[in-house]
């Protein structure tokens, strides 16, 4: 009678064991998917980033030299919090 017990014992922790590591390649695989996702999106914003710089020197090339000096003068001057528009 106890080797029964032990036999369905055994079986019904072998049976977890398995559902459990099946789980665990579930899990593996979809935050492989997040991973890729979360790398994609990285990716897709640092080139936001490069185009947003790219266009700002660009805008830079095109103005006058006192512009740019006006330009600079007024980052400077909100970088401080000085400036204030009214």
């Amino acid at each position: 009678m106890q080797r029964i017990s032990f036999k369905k014992i055994s079986l019904l922790l072998a049976a977890f064991l398995l559902s459990f590591s099946l789980m665990a390649q579930e899990n593996g695989k979809a935050s492989k998917a997040q991973k890729k996702a979360d790398k994609k999106q990285e990716m897709l914003k640092k080139k936001a980033l490069k185009a947003d710089k790219k266009a700002r020197e660009k805008h830079m090339k095109i103005q006058t030299k006192e512009v740019r000096k006006r330009m600079k003068k007024n980052k400077k001057k909100s970088a401080k919090g000085t400036y204030r528009r009214d």
